[in-house]
Order: C-alpha cells, then structure tokens, then sequence
C-alpha cells in the first residue's frame, strides 16, 4: 500500500473508532460524547466527562457488568486524544497526560450496604479480592460511587420501582458574562448507586494572563445524600434513609512521555513513541510566601539518563524524541470541602460557605502551617487500582492510618491500617470510625500514613531532576535533588484525597479542586496560588474589557485584513487595542522563545523586539543545549495557534479616529497586515487593555490588563467539537462560519486571475527544498507546493520530463480572495513523488499555460 493511502487509511480507522462509540440520547453530543464538556477559557484547556452519560474507552466494557466506574474522566475519553487534557498554554498541541481521574469512595459499617448478591443476582457495585493483613473489614463496607441510569426520580419506598426524573442532565460549556467571555462555565449532574446526587461545575477564566490568572480550571461537585441507596442499579432501592458514614475524594493522573493532539485531533504516533522523557510525580511541601506549604501534587520530565553527566541534564524536555525544551510542569490543587451546595449563580464560588470537617475534626485540607495535613498522596503500582473500593477507599484517606502506602513498595497487602499514633489513642484497624483522637487537638502533629506526609515526596524547589543510577527511575519520592517520584511512564498513576467525611440524609457537601499548569516550577506554584486566590475571591477578580469579536480575511492584494468590534470601548478604564500575530514561517528555537515568554510576553508595549524583561529564564541547571541546536529540526518550533505571538500594532484610544473602518457588518475597524507571504499560515488576536490599578495574589497590583487570545482568527471561545489544528478530525467545521468560530487558520492567498487568464499562473517554492517554510514541520507528510494567479475555473496537469501524467488537480473558486492551491506532493496513485524536475499544464477554458519546477528531497 502507498504511503499516502496508509495515511488516509489510518485516518479513515482512527475516526471510525471515535465516533462509532455508542451514545445515549442527552442534549450534549458536540464533542461526540454525549454529556461531556471542554473548557477552553483561558491557558489552561480542559475536558470533562461525567459518569452519568456515554462511558470513556477504558469504562466502556465495564458498563453492563460492572456499572460506569470512572466518577469523572478528565481528558482522553476515546484512547485518542481528541479532547483537552491540561493543554498548557491555550491550543498547545501536547498534553502529558493519558489521562485524569476523580473518584469517591464510600465505606459504612454493615455488613449488608453493599453485598455480593441482591434478590439472588450479582451485585455489580460489589468486587471482593485479597484484604490488607489484620483487617477484618468486609468488601461489602466498601463502594464505589457508580451512576445509576434508573436512579432518576422522586423518593421511592423501599422495595418500589424508581421513577424516571430530571436530575441526570448537562450544560454545554457557556460564558456565564455574556460578549465579556472571561468566565466559562460547565455543568452537568447525575445520580449514583449510593444515593448521592451530584452535581458538577466547572470554571475557566481567560484572564487576566497577569499573575497567572488563568492558568487554571477549577472544579466544584456538589454531593446531596438522598438517603436512597440502589446499589445493583436496577431502579429498586435497597434502603432510603441511609446516611453516609464515611466518604473520600480523590484527584488522580496517569502520565505519559508527551501525547500529541496535533492534525486529526487525536494523538501522532510521532510524538508517543517510548523515549525515556518520562514525567516524575511530586508533592510540592515547601513553603509560599506566607509560610504555608505548597501543597499540591504536579508532574514534571525527568532526564533521560541515569544520573547525567555535563551536557546530558536535559529535563524539561516535553516531546519524546523531539527534544522540544518546554519544562512544562501540570498538577492538580485540593482546595477545600464545604458545607452545603453550589450557589443558584453561577458565577460565584462556594467560597463563602463554611469547610466541612472530616469525621476526625480536622479541616479537610489543613490551614497556615497545617495545610496539605490532612491530604493523602501516593503513586502506583499500589495506590491506586481502579475497581477496589476497599483498596482505594484505604489509599485515600492514607495520612490517617499507621501506613497506607508511606513507601512505593508498600503493596496493598502490607498496608498497616491502625491509627496514625500523630492523632489518635486507639480504634480497630481499618475501621476509622472507631478511631479515637487526642483530647487535645493541640498535641495533633502531622499525621504521615501516606507517602506525602511521610516525607518520602518533595520537600524543596530546586529542579535538580535527579533520577536513580541504575534503573533511570527515581528514588521514591524524595527531594528533587535526590529523585522526585516513581517515574510515571503510561503504567503509572499519582494521586492526592480528602476525607473520610460524613454525609447524613438530606445533607449537601461541595469538593472543590483546581487542575493547574505552568512553565518550570515557579509557573505552576504561582498557578496554584492563582487559583486559590480567584476561589476565595468568590471569583471577583480584576474584570477584563468586552472580548473583541474579530474577523480575518484575505485581501485583493496578497495581505491580509483584521476587522474588530468596539464593544470593549464601554470600560471606563479603556485604554486601547493590540494586534498580535503568530506567523508560521519562523523557525524558533524553544530555549529562546517558546514557554519563556507565555506568562509575560502581553507586557510589551512596544512593537519590535521584546525586552529582556517578559523573558522567564532557562533552568539554570539544564546544560543539554547541543540536543537542541544545530543542523536539525530538534528543539525547534514553528508558530501556531498557541502562538509565540508577535505584538504587530499598539493602537491607544487616543489613535482609533485615524484608523479606517471595517468593511464587513459588525465590525467597527480594519488593520491591513501588509508583511505576510504568499502560501503561509497566520494566526491574530486582537486584544482590548484597560488602566488603572488592579489587585491580584498577595496584594500585588498592576496598572494594565488585556484580554486573551480566546478570539484567536475570530474564535469564539467554545468548544466547537475538536482542537483549532485538529483539521482532519470529523468535527472540524467546513462552512465559513465554523471556521470562524473554531479560530482556524488563515493562509495568505493570491486573488482570482480574471476569467480563463493563466498568463500569471506561476509555483512555489520552486525548487521545493526539503523542508519548505510553508510546510507545518510538526506533521511528517506536509509536504506541499503552491499554484497562484489562477483564474475562477482551471485543471492542473502535473508530468514528469517522460511525459507520464503525475497527478491532476481541479480547480474551481468564487472567492475573489482565493486564487490559489496547494499540491501535496504525493501522485494520483498515492506514492510521494521523488527528486526532479516536473511539468505542469494550467489549462482554463480560454487558454493554457506550460511550467517547470524541481523538487530537492
């Protein structure tokens, strides 16, 4: 078979296995899972799936015999990618993770809450397998939250069939601020087997970029205990005032090397192949500025050798086999646990509601000097094991035992599920509600039964990266300098929890968690910070102008127009407008531009080249610059959706009456970009700015804020069914408006020849050198020539110098603005044509033109 019909064919099977998946009738299916939701506000894009709606891939098969387990996917619903998965910064192609978890547990003390049998059938909510020594729990004390699709209606009696009702529904992703399109909002809500309703909402922000301020999601679930408990889910309820006894939360990731989402919108065989960039799991424990610890679980690269030598410290490299120096690092916050449900609007947090205590009278998470205490935090193989309620029940809530998985080797058999001698005097191993504490909550010191708070994670900042010396992995979770983690390479997850809280009939409690994302580690600590700081704010943070809606199209004369609203105008504090550009035929080094400038580069103010200041620096340690420069494509990037963006125009309100307006309805200006190419690929924003004085994190202020890129080429900000770049995916829109609304891409094109004229008609880049600017070098078979000047209607005949016809291309076009196509290099037949000189033939209906180019490999 040709290289060009296996790629088809590949394409052809991938999209297949997305969309053939099978989906229940919900109001939500624009992403092809009907309930799930994305996230695109702000630089921090994330997706989610909720139990009670089409399973993701690894849930599918489980459906029928084992209930849908996974409480919340986050990313990779479909073992293809084709959805967010802490994509840092906005429409970066890569994600580090396989996926994301969250998960609750429930253990109660009766030996009948979840039992192996029902009405003499199988129970699927029960799984039994080998207990921990000296514990005499029963796996049916132990459940998994599971979404019961009969579970939907009033409260029934005991013994009676349960209704059908209205409380398993979603909301697609929406801007709870209208045309401002600062605040994005996702919800949706389910039923589960142990009688807890829930009810998810989740946040994303586009800013202001200043202070982090978007490099975050936050998520809150709300958890009603109806007291209806349905454990085989089949619309029967076994008891109907049941009250929770016990209940964790648990946060969790499997990581890979590096997954690309590029082109089909699903993962690029390319960028997953087994290189040793494998991501090292972490607990951050040093202290903020305030003193208060970190607290927070993250994930960076490791080096690729074992203990390096000069020249080989080359973590931070985020690509497999590319080399692409990004040190992005990603994680996940506990941000508290509340007392009571979601506010009625949406725009406000559950900051204000009082925190919930665990059943120990600890706060959920820890405060001051305390926080992160009461959060339990391991890695596999023995943290977490999906479908063991027992086993992860245990692992959740591990800080409070003598020792639920301190060490990696501390297998599930081993653990030691006493109390934890740092807050109690006695209880009955692994049952904690007969744990008794400390009269005196002052004599409490850290609790350390899981790895975490053993002191086996991070303790320090520095970003040694360290990894052992025989096996490359880690030595536990020690210091950076020393090894950070279990190395986490596909088979491998790290998780934090909360809990065990309790939940009586008719009661309502909110768990709150932020995913977080930034460049090296003082981006993401400041991330977190962020984070917890636009949640206690009640999300009253500085406001944004309106979000300019914006247009980009090609011009008569080889340029390209910006068109934009004035909306923004109405700010008091208005100060004017930006342009920004990312153009795709620069070539850039990512240990010059890259992740360095995403965090500051809206500080310029001046066009022309940025002052050292936006700048983050390299991590001083790395000194593997020989694998990033030189000769080859490693370490390079071209400009894409994400950016690097180039500052083109500063146009303070003072200078809007000199600027011409726009020629398409709605918009209110124009800027002609009259430096572009003819065949390549741009990307605008425009971005409306304000002044004056405006309060972030820790009192810091500053006297300018703008808006994001969100309305990149007119994008509008939501999830319009797959990635920006994700051109081959089956979701990607074809008519004029979707392109608009995904933000895609604009090529610079030559205007139509006037009817049958082929006279102009010429090729580029001709010769055709091996790699052309124009080409997208991410994506190993863009390969591709230009034809310009053609006329309304034309064929293109391609041959090579014997005569054999190579391939013919027709050619039709009613825009004025697009006379011109690109070839992709490849023959009729599906094999990518080789070094030489070629003919070709412009025939129109009026006239014919002859032409030679060449091509280099």
């Amino acid at each position: 078979m040709s290289i060009k019909n296996q790629r088809t064919l590949l394409i052809t099977i991938a999209v297949c296995a997305l969309v053939m998946l099978p989906l229940l009738a919900t109001a939500q299916t624009t992403i092809g899972y009907a309930g799930g939701g994305v996230i695109q506000a702000g630089d921090v894009w994330e997706s989610f799936l909720p139990q009670g709606f089409v399973p993701c891939y690894s849930d599918a098969s489980a459906y029928t015999t084992l209930g849908w387990r996974t409480f919340l996917r986050m990313g990779n619903f479909d073992r293809g990618w084709t959805t967010p998965g802490t994509h840092w910064p906005a429409a970066y192609p890569m994600t580090p993770y396989w996926f994301k978890n969250a998960m609750v547990f429930v253990y109660d003390t009766s030996s009948t809450f979840n039992p192996a049998t029902i009405g003499g059938a199988a129970n699927p909510s029960y799984f039994a397998a080998a207990r921990p020594q000296g514990v005499t729990s029963l796996w049916s004390n132990f459940a998994q939250l599971t979404f019961s699709e009969k579970l939907q209606g009033a409260v029934p009696q005991v013994g009676t069939t349960i209704k059908t009702g209205t409380r398993n529904y979603t909301k697609e992703p929406y801007w709870v601020d209208g045309t401002r399109r600062q605040h994005q909002v996702y919800e949706a809500a389910w039923p589960t087997n142990v009688g807890i309703d829930v009810r998810l909402r989740a946040h994303g922000f586009t800013g202001p970029n200043w202070d982090n301020l978007n490099d975050y999601v936050i998520v809150e679930i709300e958890l009603k205990n109806t007291g209806v408990v349905d454990m085989n889910m089949d619309g029967v309820a076994e008891q109907i005032n049941h009250d929770i006894q016990a209940l964790n939360f648990q946060v969790s990731g499997e990581a890979y090397m590096s997954v690309s989402s590029y082109a089909g919108g699903g993962r690029n065989v390319n960028d997953i192949v087994p290189t040793v960039i494998a991501r090292q799991a972490c607990w951050s424990d040093d202290p903020d500025a305030s003193g208060a610890p970190w607290a927070f679980t993250f994930y960076r690269t490791a080096p690729t050798t074992a203990n390096p030598t000069a020249g080989n410290w080359d973590f931070g490299f985020n690509g497999g086999s590319t080399k692409n120096y990004t040190d992005i690092y990603t994680g996940w916050v506990m941000l508290d646990a509340k007392v009571g449900g979601l506010p009625t609007d949406a725009s406000k947090s559950t900051s204000t509601l009082p925190s919930k205590s665990t059943i120990f009278g600890t706060h959920p998470i820890g405060t001051g000097t305390q926080r992160g205490w009461y959060v339990s935090g391991q890695t596999t193989p023995y943290g977490w094991t999906s479908g063991n309620p027992m086993q992860m029940f245990y692992a959740t809530s591990a800080a409070f035992f003598v020792d639920a998985g301190r060490a990696f080797t501390t297998g599930f058999n081993l653990y030691n599920l006493g109390p934890n001698a740092a807050m109690f005097t006695g209880g009955t191993a692994g049952n904690p509600l007969t744990f008794v504490t400390k009269p005196d909550p002052a004599t409490w010191t850290r609790p350390n039964g899981s790895m975490q708070a053993a002191g086996v994670f991070d303790q320090v900042s520095t970003e040694d990266g360290k990894a052992d010396a025989t096996t490359n992995y880690p030595t536990g979770f020690g210091k950076f300098a020393v090894g950070a983690s279990h190395t986490e390479n596909f088979d491998g997850d790290s998780y934090s929890g909360i809990g065990p809280f309790s939940l009586k009939k008719d009661s309502v409690m909110t768990l709150v968690f932020a995913t977080v994302a930034g460049y090296r580690m003082e981006g993401i600590q400041k991330a977190v910070r962020a984070a917890r700081w636009a949640y206690l704010q009640n999300f009253v943070i500085p406001v944004l102008p309106i979000l300019p809606d914006m247009k980009v199209s090609n011009t008569l004369n080889k340029s390209t127009n910006i068109e934009w609203d004035n909306k923004a105008e109405g700010d008091a504090e208005f100060a004017g407008y930006k342009i920004y550009r990312s153009a795709q035929f620069k070539k850039v080094n990512f240990l010059s531009e890259g992740m360095r400038v995403v965090d500051r580069y809206q500080e310029q103010m001046t066009v022309g080249a940025r002052d050292a200041s936006v700048y983050k620096p390299v991590n001083p340690k790395f000194d593997a610059f020989a694998k990033t420069l030189g000769t080859t494509l490693k370490g390079t990037y071209q400009p894409d959706t994400w950016g690097t963006w180039d500052l083109l125009k500063v146009i303070p309100k003072s200078d809007l009456a000199n600027y011409k307006p726009a020629v398409t309805a709605g918009y209110t200006y124009k800027y002609e970009d009259k430096d572009v190419i003819l065949g390549f690929t741009y990307w605008y924003y425009v971005s409306a700015y304000k002044e004056g004085t405006y309060t972030g994190p820790d009192g810091e202020t500053t006297n300018r804020i703008e808006t994001h890129s969100t309305n990149r080429n007119g994008a509008t900000g939501l999830w319009p069914g797959t990635f920006p770049f994700g051109f081959n995916n089956v979701n990607y829109p074809k008519d004029a408006a979707g392109l608009k609304a995904i933000g895609a891409s604009q090529i610079v094109y030559s205007a139509l020849a006037p009817k049958g004229d082929v006279s102009a008609v010429g090729v580029r880049p001709n010769p055709y050198k091996r790699a052309a600017l124009h080409d997208n070098r991410t994506l190993v078979y863009d390969h591709k020539l230009l034809f310009y000047n053609l006329p309304p209607q034309a064929k293109i005949t391609i041959l090579d110098v014997a005569g054999q016809v190579i391939d013919v291309i027709p050619f039709a076009s009613n825009d004025p603005s697009k006379g011109s196509v690109f070839w992709d290099m490849f023959s009729k037949d599906g094999i990518e044509v080789a070094s030489g000189v070629y003919v070709y033939v412009v025939e129109s209906p009026s006239g014919s033109k002859t032409g030679y180019f060449s091509i280099l490999r």
